[in-house]
């Protein structure tokens, strides 16, 4: 055989199949081509250049079927990003209701302004329906991560890129609390009661006058609810960044079913410390018992729904942006849209069993049956009263001189009291005569209907002279009363009477004495906080005008006790926080300390 003749032949051969190849491959580019090919005209609007185009002939009609054809004849500047026919689930858009169709589509896929694709391209686009989508590429382009098929088809009210597939809406935060995908509808039909829509006739575009009245192509409204807006939570707002707690339907029973015990109003009266006269509430405040379950219903709702948002622009809460699902956040606080503080412990238990959702304007975290929500928080805090304000104090007692504070820093302390005053500043109540017994009054303000643990904070009358000796310093012996209204409204003919307590007493006494009358252990050298007890108001004062008081009265024996009272501050402890901390010693819910 003569091998050359069949190198040529095998050549020759290889030759046509490469040809056959090439010839092919071109049919196939051609009939591609024609297939996703647009033409356009330069002096013909959008509108006319799309309905014109068999290959955006799907397109059009949405567009059309949207009522949208107008908008896109306007002069106004504008760049469309149209799908190519078969590159979309076109029969499932067409079934939509043409509202949704005309927000979740139709203006998903057009922008104000010429985006044309030139060089490098960066850029986050705002499109008609305020979602923010990513046109970047250099040569070859995508918008928000579709391809770009065929770019730049000049209009002339602007400019068309064919893609390859519909651009994807996602929902923001408000528009996610709905009840379609997660049992949500307790709180979305609560937030989404606020919604309200308000015309902006100036970004809106003016058509014709039909029957004497002024038509519009585009008509843009501004989204608001009152709710989100009073809780500084802007979660419609498309650049912006939030995260959202969402209670689950039971959940959000849980928490309610708390709360509105917490906050039990009802028509009320109350003695006024700083006259003695016993008033009424504002008549304008609870007139009735409907407005008195207003009240209830309107602050619960409130204050369930203040831990929920968190800007995540702002503070460590930068690091919920990156959180996954079942993550929990690694911060050192919290701070909610509402500027309460939450610290590491109670903001990891926020998101324990809770399934994350990315949407556009950050993330949403669902709870399972429980909203981890320390009540003690939020809900139901603790009550500090500083002594030595003004708003605070009632009337001294007979035989008692007018209370005044003194201005106390750390730095003027004497170096042997351990413990720092509250505020910088306590009350000091002095007898009139020096063998008298003063007394004081406490107004207790915003105190809610719920079970408290009162303490008192004494201060030691060396706290800011260390050149008194500590042997001639004496514990004070007060008895101490409380008046508040019964669950009527009414108030009982006396006060209530929580017992006598001596102060500085040592509790860590360790000595192997006695304690007895010539050795009782005193303790002087620390703040002394005194447990009054526990005590349940049946009624909520929590904005109201009345309040409860607490009479702290001194009953001291001459020679033993010191007849004049220092008194920091009084604090109320919700009882499960009480009880919670002396089971967790580490434990601080925030700024707070007993001593």
């Amino acid at each position: 055989m003569n091998m050359k003749k069949v190198n040529i032949r095998l050549a020759l051969s290889s030759l046509l199949l490469v040809s056959l190849l090439l010839t092919s491959c071109k049919e196939w580019d051609d009939h591609y081509e024609a297939e996703t090919a647009v033409e356009g005209s330069a002096t013909a609007t959008l509108w006319e250049n799309i309905s014109a185009n068999a290959n955006l002939s799907q397109f059009a009609t949405l567009v059309k079927k949207a009522g949208y054809e107008d908008f896109l004849k306007a002069t106004q500047t504008l760049t469309v990003w149209a799908p190519l026919n078969g590159t979309f689930d076109y029969d499932a858009l067409l079934e939509e209701g043409n509202e949704k169709l005309l927000k979740e589509f139709v203006q998903n896929h057009i922008a104000r302004n010429n985006y044309p694709a030139s060089g490098r391209v960066e850029k986050n686009i705002f499109m008609l329906n305020k979602k923010r989508l990513l046109f970047e590429g250099n040569g070859n382009y995508t918008m928000d991560g579709i391809e770009v098929a065929q770019p730049n088809v000049a209009s002339s009210n602007g400019v068309i890129h064919t893609i390859s597939g519909k651009l994807q809406f996602r929902y923001n935060i408000l528009e996610s609390l709905k009840a379609d995908e997660f049992p949500i509808d307790s709180i979305s039909d609560y937030i989404h009661s606020y919604d309200e829509m308000w015309f902006n006739e100036a970004k809106s575009v003016q058509g014709p006058v039909v029957d004497g009245q002024l038509t519009y192509l585009d008509s843009v409204f501004t989204e608001y609810n009152a709710q989100t807006a009073y809780h500084n939570a802007f979660i419609n707002v498309e650049d912006s960044n939030y995260t959202m707690i969402v209670p689950s339907n039971k959940a959000w029973e849980k928490a309610m079913n708390y709360i509105r015990k917490c906050y039990n109003y009802a028509k009320f009266s109350y003695v006024d410390v700083t006259t003695s006269e016993q008033k009424k509430t504002d008549e304008e405040l609870i007139p009735d018992a409907a407005t008195a379950a207003y009240w209830q219903d309107s602050i619960s709702h409130n204050k369930l729904l203040t831990g929920l948002f968190y800007n995540n622009n702002l503070y460590d809460n930068k690091k919920l942006k990156n959180l996954r699902n079942g993550e929990l956040p690694e911060a050192d606080s919290l701070m909610t849209t509402y500027f309460d503080r939450i610290y590491k412990e109670d903001a990891r238990n926020l998101f324990t069993g809770t399934t994350r959702s990315e949407k556009s304007n950050g993330a949403i975290h669902i709870t399972d049956d429980s909203l981890r929500m320390a009540p003690w928080l939020i809900w139901n805090p603790i009550i500090n009263i500083e002594t030595e304000t003004t708003n605070n104090q009632g009337t001294v007692n007979a035989g008692s001189l007018t209370s005044y504070w003194i201005g106390q820093s750390n730095v003027y302390q004497n170096p042997r009291v351990q413990g720092s005053v509250s505020s910088s500043g306590y009350a000091v109540i002095s007898p009139s005569m020096s063998s008298g017994n003063p007394g004081f009054n406490v107004k207790l303000n915003n105190v809610r209907s719920t079970t408290y643990v009162i303490y008192c904070v004494f201060v030691p009358a060396h706290i800011q002279n260390a050149y008194i000796p500590e042997e001639s310093l004496q514990p004070n012996n007060v008895q101490v009363q409380i008046g508040f209204c019964k669950a009527d409204g009414t108030l009982p003919t006396r006060a209530t009477t929580l017992g006598t307590f001596e102060t500085f007493k040592n509790k860590d006494f360790n000595s192997e004495e006695e304690v007895s009358e010539d050795n009782p252990a005193y303790f002087f050298n620390k703040l002394d906080t005194v447990c009054f007890g526990e005590v349940t108001f049946p009624v909520c004062y929590y904005g109201m005008t009345g309040y409860p008081y607490l009479n702290i009265q001194s009953r001291a024996e001459r020679r033993k006790h010191d007849n004049t009272l220092r008194i920091d501050r009084v604090f109320l402890v919700p009882k499960e926080l009480d009880d919670y901390m002396k089971e967790h010693p580490g434990y601080t819910p925030y700024y707070f300390r007993y001593s």
